[in-house]
């Protein structure tokens, strides 16, 4: 008497190997199964899937198998679409095929291609608000580098001390103290940060004057003011 074939005593893997060829089974559509041994549970794993497995190793699922991904490759492709955004002009309907040097100039200023920008601005020389745009921007360049110094001067303030030292390579220590008093010194600097604050200041107020014209507009090159 021929001995009943028993799949319970089967890896998993190989029993659902067993019930494809016996019965018809299939699997998953766009699913694949993947084992190493005897001791490895059957993973289904879907085209496109990604997974890390015990070792720390990233993979990721095609039709033709899994391929090694790595972390460093997904930040190399975000770093070019990233420098893709920077060289492409940011106007829904740009229909410049190709820029020039001086258009990704332009890009890198503004947002714009040479094309795109044109007819933004001659908007505003149509609405004859062109003296106002151009002083819009031109006190807030100025902003912008008054705000960087003030940043500076700060730093300056927060790390003016009277004695200094410095590790060496070599392990030893390098110390020196400034010939003049630290208390003059940061007595200097903070009235150079009342000035400067103080200016700047000003020139926030006149550009607050020219936004109050151009705010009704709503022009794309004119960005409101708490951006």
């Amino acid at each position: 008497m021929a001995k009943e074939f028993n799949k319970k005593f089967m890896h998993p893997t190989r029993r659902k190997l067993v019930d494809m060829v016996m019965h018809g089974a299939e699997y998953e559509k766009e699913a694949f199964v993947s084992f190493a041994g005897a001791d490895k549970e059957k993973v289904k794993r879907k085209v496109g899937e990604k997974w890390t497995d015990e070792t720390g190793r990233s993979w990721e699922q095609l039709e033709a198998g899994k391929i090694e991904i790595s972390e460093l490759g997904d930040i190399m492709a975000e770093t070019r679409a990233y420098l893709d955004r920077l060289n492409s002009c940011k106007a829904d309907n740009c229909k410049t095929i190709k820029l020039s040097r001086a258009d990704k100039k332009l890009v890198s200023k503004t947002g714009y291609c040479a094309e795109c920008l044109g007819r933004r601005e001659t908007q505003i020389k149509a609405d004859g608000l062109w003296d106002v745009y151009e002083k819009y921007k031109m006190y807030s360049n100025m902003i912008a580098y008054g705000t960087d110094i003030l940043s500076q001067f700060h730093q300056a303030l927060s790390d003016c001390k009277q004695e200094y030292e410095m590790v060496n390579e070599d392990g030893t220590i390098e110390k020196w103290r400034m010939e003049r008093d630290v208390n003059e010194m940061k007595a200097e600097i903070s009235a150079d940060i009342e000035r400067y604050q103080a200016e700047l200041d000003g020139v926030i107020l006149l550009r607050k004057e020219l936004w109050e014209q151009l705010k009704d507009k709503n022009y794309e090159l004119v960005r409101p003011l708490n951006d």
